[in-house]
């Protein structure tokens, strides 16, 4: 039948779940250092050089050992993912400063993930660390060959888990291929690979580490060392209020949510550009 009133308002039914990806697979996102929010952070690790091996031998007769420096200092900048607001000054009064505070974060919150996996793919808004940059390792027939040159390489080099970062739509082709797999009978969040390297999925750009872009049928899959992920926590999410961010000559008011994030990975990160249809390699 036809409508005899206006629609009654109602909150959106659907929960804020947002869905695997690059938030899973690190550590984090811990909270941000207020002074690192405008100028990144830096830290120091011992990770990126493996142990060297020593002949025992006769005690007149010793070898020399190579020492090499066993620091790396990681340095993350910081950049901004924001959720925003316009409107006629009519609408958003009605609403009432909480209201517009819930759109904002309920917005942000949703999709925050999927643009700090894009930025961090492609090195937007002078993000670094980022994927563009590492090395490249060439080409593969397949995922499965992909990710043996993916964990081969890194391994060789670096001892603890590493994180593969593939684009969504060559989820099905590399569980299909059984490349990547979940832990369980009954599954669980987490997608690994056969050496437990975790495995994020989600909104990277399908480019190479120099920007060069997958042909169709192709993708490329990176790997990096452990990830992490530092954002400005809930609490300190500012809205201004409304009165304060009114354009006088059009009566519209902007508004803006922001939070600052940093990402970071250890040591390194390659590359693989690799067909998707054989799955069997």
């Amino acid at each position: 039948m036809a409508s005899l009133t206006g629609p009654v308002y109602v909150p959106a039914p659907n929960p804020l779940l947002p869905r695997y990806g690059l938030f899973q697979v690190a550590t984090g996102p811990l909270d941000l250092p207020i002074n690192a929010r405008t100028g990144g952070l830096q830290y120091e690790i011992s990770v990126c050089t493996l142990p060297k091996e020593y002949e025992v031998e006769c005690q007149e007769t010793h070898n020399s050992k190579v020492i090499n420096s066993g620091v790396t200092t990681v340095t993350g900048a910081p950049f901004i993912v924001y959720s925003a607001i316009q409107c006629d000054t009519v609408g958003l009064v009605n609403w009432g400063q909480e209201r517009v505070q819930k759109f904002l974060y309920d917005q942000l919150v949703a999709g925050e993930q999927a643009t700090v996996e894009s930025i961090f793919s492609q090195g937007l808004v002078a993000q670094t660390p980022s994927l563009q940059g590492a090395t490249n390792l060439g080409t593969a027939v397949g995922p499965v060959q992909a990710i043996a040159k993916l964990e081969s390489w890194l391994y060789a080099r670096y001892g603890l888990k590493g994180v593969i970062h593939a684009p969504v739509f060559a989820a099905p082709y590399l569980s299909g291929s059984h490349a990547i797999d979940r832990e369980g009978p009954y599954g669980s969040e987490e997608w690994y690979t056969d050496m437990r390297t975790c495995v994020s999925l989600g909104n990277y750009a399908n480019i190479g580490p120099t920007g060069s872009a997958a042909a169709a049928g192709e993708a490329w899959i990176y790997i990096t060392g452990a990830v992490a992920i530092w954002r400005t926590p809930d609490n300190d999410l500012f809205v201004p209020p409304m009165g304060q961010v009114i354009n006088r000559s059009t009566n519209v008011l902007t508004i803006v949510m922001e939070r600052e994030y940093i990402v970071t990975y250890d040591c390194f990160a390659a590359a693989v550009l690799t067909t998707l249809s054989t799955t069997d390699r």
